[in-house]
């Protein structure tokens, strides 16, 4: 199965404009060695580590030159420079040192790595104008950090142990876990309203308790992201219209939606998408009622996602792909027979009969432990027909 950010990441950078000279890589990009290796295509090219700490100028210089020295390559007739961990350097000592670099190359390029934007090359017109992000499409939470906004950018990651940058900056201080479950759940209702806000959070209050302390609570979110994350009218609490919100749960519902109403190779890439952007479980860790009722109905829908993405494959030929992706939809619901019957048929079709027994014994004994039921009956013949195998 094609891997739908991998494919456009190098899509993207085959499209570059000719005078890009700084190409960044995508701070969120997860398979960041597979794009290295794809790239670093002949000998021209040169791969740099850096190592320490706060990198000044002249040091980001020297491991530089000892990398290019060591790899027998030039910096004039280099085609690519990976620059590797930039986020040890200082950030202006760090642009200062890419303009030098980008004056010294005549057509190659720099790939810049970093696990946070990289301001210094922001703050700086003259670099930013020959600097491209790859990969970015919004819909995917992969945001240009080099293009300039005017609204505030919020990108929230709930889909795992839950993830907040503001315009590329991470924020991890919340002042208690209060604040945080309360903005995310604002930001996941998207507007609401104040009765329901105390029910979820403060049912066994008065409304004049409940009051003061939503109030306090919401005053410490503006804190800590240094904006007001709501506005209020007419008996709702919206995400404030000074805040361009970039939502991953929103992201994900709308590609599986899309996907709902597409076929072939269109629904293949939705579905792939909606899978990139499931990175786990909904606010994992975080044990609330309203987060565990949203925990459960994602991860359905994902579940969900993956079947079909499996059947889609299936039908393109793709047996062992398609295979994959049953497991790990089997992993989201174990007691769920429609996907182990597929799993076990794909397993008996790449000859592997005892593989498939193993899995439904294990639905066997859970189905009995749990319901005190037995699998359904054309799971149990498909048992008993591969059984004959073994």
């Amino acid at each position: 199965m094609v891997d739908v950010v991998h494919e456009m990441t190098v899509r993207q950078f085959l499209e570059l404009r000719p005078e890009t000279r700084l190409v960044i890589l995508h701070p969120w990009l997860v398979q960041r060695g597979l794009v290295i290796s794809e790239f670093l295509t002949d000998d021209r090219c040169a791969y740099v580590r850096f190592e320490g700490s706060n990198l000044k100028q002249a040091e980001i210089e020297q491991q530089l030159e000892r990398a290019l020295e060591t790899q027998d390559c030039e910096l004039a007739t280099a085609t690519l420079i990976v620059l590797d961990e930039c986020d040890l350097c200082e950030q202006q000592e760090l642009a200062a040192a890419l303009v030098k670099v980008c004056d010294g190359l005549t057509d190659g390029r720099v790939l810049a790595i970093s696990r946070n934007p990289l301001r210094g090359v922001m703050e700086m017109e003259s670099l930013r104008s020959l600097t491209e992000c790859i990969p970015c499409d919004e819909e995917l939470m992969l945001h240009d950090y080099m293009m300039p906004r005017t609204q505030a950018l919020l990108e929230v990651q709930a889909l795992g142990t839950g993830h907040v940058c503001l315009d590329g900056n991470p924020v991890t201080t919340w002042d208690g876990m209060l604040p945080r479950a309360l903005f995310f759940y604002l930001v996941d209702r998207g507007m609401t309203t104040r009765n329901e806000i105390f029910a979820t959070f403060w049912p066994n209050l008065t409304v004049r308790e409940a009051t003061n302390v939503f109030h306090v609570t919401k005053r410490k979110i503006s804190e800590v992201l240094g904006i007001d994350l709501t506005s209020y009218w007419s008996g709702f609490y919206h995400i404030s219209q000074d805040i361009d919100l970039s939502y991953d749960v929103s992201h994900f519902t709308e590609r599986v939606q899309q996907s709902a109403v597409r076929s072939g190779e269109d629904a293949q890439k939705l579905m792939g998408a909606a899978d990139w952007l499931y990175r786990g479980d909904f606010l994992a860790g975080m044990e609330m009622d309203w987060a565990n009722e949203r925990r459960n109905e994602l991860r359905q829908a994902h579940g969900d996602v993956l079947v079909s993405l499996a059947k889609e494959l299936e039908r393109s030929g793709l047996t062992q792909d398609a295979l994959g992706l049953y497991l790990r939809a089997y992993k989201t619901n174990r007691l769920r027979e429609d996907i182990i019957f597929d799993v076990m048929r794909l397993y008996n079709e790449l000859d592997s009969p005892q593989d498939s027994l193993e899995v439904y014994e294990v639905l066997r004994k859970e189905l009995d432990e749990m319901l005190h039921v037995e699998p359904e009956k054309y799971v149990q013949e498909l048992a008993e027909t591969i059984a004959l195998r073994v």
